[in-house]
C-alpha cells in the first residue's frame, strides 16, 4: 500500500494506491488516526509537512534550497521557510513569531505560521509517539513531484492564482503516468464530504502515485550532502524530500 497524504482545513486527506492502481481516499482528524488506519500495511506515506527542523536558527534546510533550486523560476515560492522547532509549537501567530525572533536572526512570515500547526503535530508524532514511523513516513512536495514526472519542467500555473488552468495542467501531468486518474480524481472528491479543496486532492494523489510502482524508485533532496549542515538536532528525523521519476 502507498499512501499519499495532504494537510487541509479539516485534519488530512490521504489517498491510497496499491501495486495496480487507485485504491481509495479517506479523510482523517488526525495524523495517529492515519497512521493506525494504513501504519502497519504500507510501504511509503508521503506527506506534505516539513520533516526535520532546525532549533536554533532559521538556516535554510538543504531540501527547501534544492528545491526551490528545481522549482525555479515559476514554482519556487511554493516551498514556504519552515519555522524553528519551539515556534511551531506556540500557541499564536504573535508567541509563535517571538520566539522565531529569539531564537534566530529572523523572523515568520505568516505563510510558513499557516502550516505550523500540521509540522507540529507530524512533529509530536515521529518524535514522541511513534518515532518508528521515521522512513515509513517521508517529506514530498507536490511541486517536486510534478516537476519530476513533468520532465524536470515546473508547473506553469499557480494553483492559487490560476486555479482553473492549474487543475488542468496538472492532471495531464498525472494522466501521463496513469490514464484513468482523472476518474479516480472525481470519485475521490465526490466522497469526500468535508471541506476539502481540489488543490489538497490532486497534491494528495501526486504523492501516492510517486510512492507506487507506477513511478520509478524514490529520489532524495538534496542530492549531496551539504557540508557542515548537522540537520535537525533530534539526529532522528531526515531533512529530505523526494520524488520520482516516470
Amino acid at each position: 500500500m502507498y499512501i499519499g497524504v495532504d494537510g487541509c482545513s479539516t485534519g488530512w486527506v490521504a489517498v491510497q494506491f496499491d501495486e495496480e492502481g487507485y485504491e481509495d481516499t479517506n479523510l482523517y482528524e488526525h495524523i495517529q488516526e492515519l497512521w493506525q488506519a494504513h501504519g502497519e500495511v504500507a510501504e511509503q506515506i508521503l506527506i506534505d509537512v516539513p520533516i526535520g527542523l532546525r532549533e536554533n536558527s532559521n538556516a535554510k534546510r538543504p531540501c527547501d534550497d534544492a528545491a526551490r533550486k528545481k522549482l525555479s523560476p515559476n514554482r519556487h515560492s511554493s516551498v514556504f521557510p519552515v519555522p524553528v522547532r519551539a515556534a511551531v509549537h506556540e500557541g499564536s501567530y504573535e508567541d509563535a513569531k517571538e520566539t522565531q525572533e529569539k531564537r534566530t536572526d529572523g523572523s515568520l512570515g505568516v505563510q510558513s505560521w499557516g502550516i505550523a500547526d500540521k509540522i507540529a503535530e507530524l512533529d509530536s508524532f515521529l518524535c514522541e509517539t511513534e518515532p518508528e514511523a521515521v522512513g515509513t513516513i517521508r517529506e514530498a512536495h507536490p511541486e517536486v513531484c510534478f516537476w519530476a514526472l513533468n520532465g524536470e519542467s515546473a508547473t506553469e500555473y499557480s494553483k492559487t492564482g490560476q486555479p482553473a488552468p492549474a487543475f488542468w495542467e496538472r492532471i495531464e501531468i498525472l494522466e501521463t503516468i496513469d490514464g484513468s486518474i482523472i476518474d479516480d480524481i472525481r470519485d475521490a472528491s465526490t466522497d469526500l464530504m468535508a471541506e476539502v479543496g481540489n488543490d489538497d486532492v490532486i497534491d494528495a494523489f501526486v504523492l501516492a502515485l510517486t510512492a507506487s510502482p507506477k513511478t520509478g524508485p524514490l529520489q532524495a533532496l538534496p542530492e549531496e550532502l551539504t557540508h557542515g549542515d548537522t540537520g535537525d538536532p533530534t539526529g532522528d528525523l531526515p531533512m529530505e524530500m523526494v520524488y520520482a521519476y516516470p
